[in-house]
Parts: structure tokens; C-alpha cells; sequence
């Protein structure tokens, strides 16, 4: 009864420690080496702020003076998000796929990508700060980036979330199209899952 006893606790110790490390989707990360999910951000700023282009870089910046910097094999990573889209579709990388990310608190194993714009209504009330809506080219580099992440590390069209779905924020704002992403990417899962029978 004791080794028993005893061998109950240090699973319970090891499942806290694979917690702590791996974050609460633990098993998923165990099992499988990929993100739990993505989550989609907005800078909340304008494409230029005191006349700097706002891109990976200068988002690195940013989150560099508020300590989200962390180390992964020997390189040391300042942006918290694992890719950005720009204005003009361009998509950056930020930290690689496979290291935490540091954008969304408690889900910070899932992927996180943000879009260059204040999307916001209320924070920016008479677009101001543009894009004051993702621009067609971020959508469509949005959708193909998710496309690909969902095959590449099997996640659904549910498994995308918004930054406020997840925490107390309006990121990325209400005029940014869940709903329509959502539909499309449901979508092509449905296309792609009858191609592949």
C-alpha cells in the first residue's frame, strides 16, 4: 500500500512539474511537439508610431523593455509573438514556433500572431491610427499563415482564438472579422477533409 501511496504522489509531482514547464495543455505537448493553438493579436497602434515603421523589430523593441525576453537554443528572443503581418501583407517571423511565446497570459504554448493596425472602436474611435481595419492583404496572409500552421500541427478552426476570448482585452479589436475567419477556415478544414478521403 505504500509504494503505491508513494508512486501516486510522484506522478502527482511529475504532472504538477509538466504543468508548471509545459503550461495547463500539458499532454498535448508532451504527446504531441506542437502549440495547443494560435491565438491573433493587433499592435493597437498605427503602422508608424513617432514616425517608426511598426514591425517585427520594433515590436522586439517594445517587448524587450518589458521583460519579455527569453533565451531558446542559445539565441535570445525580445517579441513575445511567433509571427506579425504588416499592413502590406508582409509576414515576419518572430520566435520560432516551438519556443513559449509571451502574448497571451495562461496561453503562452499557443502560437501568437499579430496584425499591424489599432482595430479597436473604442481606442481608436475615428481610425486614427491606420489600418483602423485589418487590410485584405493582412487577411488573406492571415488565412494562408493559419492554413498552414492547422495542417502542420494538426489544430482545428476552433483551436484559433482572439486575444480577448482568452483574457480581459479588446485585442484585436471589434473590427477585426473572427467570425468570417472562423467561417473560412471551417471552410477549407471541410474541403481539405473530403480531398482526403
Amino acid at each position: 500500500m505504500a509504494a503505491v501511496l508513494l508512486a501516486a504522489a510522484l506522478l502527482i509531482v511529475a504532472v504538477g512539474g509538466l504543468s508548471m514547464r509545459l503550461g495547463p495543455r500539458w499532454p498535448r505537448r508532451l504527446f504531441f511537439r506542437g502549440p495547443a493553438g494560435i491565438v491573433i493579436h493587433h499592435t493597437a497602434t498605427g503602422a508608424r508610431v513617432e514616425g517608426h515603421v511598426v514591425d517585427a523589430e520594433r515590436i522586439a523593441r517594445w517587448h524587450e523593455q518589458r521583460g519579455f525576453s527569453a533565451e531558446y537554443r542559445g539565441e535570445v528572443y525580445h517579441i513575445g509573438y511567433h509571427y506579425v503581418i504588416l499592413p502590406d501583407g508582409t509576414l515576419e517571423r518572430g520566435r520560432p514556433d516551438w519556443m513559449k511565446g509571451a502574448h497571451t497570459y495562461g496561453y503562452n504554448d499557443y502560437l501568437g500572431i499579430c496584425l499591424v493596425g489599432n482595430f479597436d472602436s473604442a481606442a481608436n474611435p475615428g481610425g486614427a491610427q491606420q489600418p483602423a481595419r485589418p487590410t485584405e492583404a493582412q487577411m488573406a496572409a492571415l488565412t494562408s499563415l493559419l492554413r498552414d500552421l492547422m495542417t502542420k500541427y494538426r489544430l482545428r478552426p476552433e483551436d484559433i482564438h482572439g486575444h480577448g476570448e482568452l483574457g480581459a482585452t479588446a485585442c484585436p479589436g471589434d473590427r477585426f472579422p473572427m467570425e468570417r475567419l472562423r467561417r473560412e477556415l471551417a471552410g477549407a478544414a471541410d474541403n481539405f477533409g473530403r480531398r482526403g478521403r
